[in-house]
């Protein structure tokens, strides 16, 4: 397994930023880039069965004092995947950076999600992980405690990688 450090250092190189910060806006601007995701699927053996960006943002990014961040382990995720049972859609109402999607869809690539996260900084992480793996979901930035409606966006199939289309805008 690759070391945080070199994972991060050759995700950064890959998407040519050199701070971590910077990285999810340039996820944003790669969503329909497929020369990016195959190099990013090179860089990570080809194995889309583990949320690699999540222990970038989990490391650096994530908002532990205000927003209490903490983010699904692999091994509760696979565990959540097998109690979903048959269920058509999986609702996610605290996607992150998709971690337990991820999960479901590597015991069932068909399967459709319905996922809702409020931090706009984990989103374009969430986006990308979806269309890398060409993850059939709807993604609702949004707070789903008070409805606090941000955005909504449509990650459809493709041939290889998912398109991922801004369908609703409260800005």
């Amino acid at each position: 397994m690759m070391e945080l450090k070199e994972l991060t250092d050759k995700t950064l190189q890959l998407f040519h930023v050199t701070d971590v910060a910077d990285l999810g806006k340039a996820l944003m601007e790669h969503l329909d880039d497929k020369d990016s995701m195959c190099e990013y699927k090179a860089l990570v053996d080809g194995d889309l069965t583990k949320d690699w960006l999540q222990m970038i943002y989990q490391y650096y990014m994530a908002d532990r004092e205000k927003k209490k961040q903490d983010f699904t382990p692999a091994c509760l995720g696979k565990l959540m995947s097998k109690l979903a049972g048959s269920a058509e859609t999986i609702v996610d109402m605290c996607a992150g950076s998709g971690a337990l999607t991820i999960q479901r869809w590597a015991e069932n690539p068909a399967q459709k999600f319905e996922l809702y996260e409020i931090d706009e900084n984990v989103i374009p992480y969430l986006l990308y992980n979806l269309a890398l793996r060409n993850i059939e979901a709807d993604v609702w930035h949004d707070d789903v405690l008070t409805g606090d409606f941000t955005a909504r966006y449509k990650v459809m199939k493709g041939e290889e990688y998912g398109k991922v289309t801004c369908v609703q805008s409260a800005i």
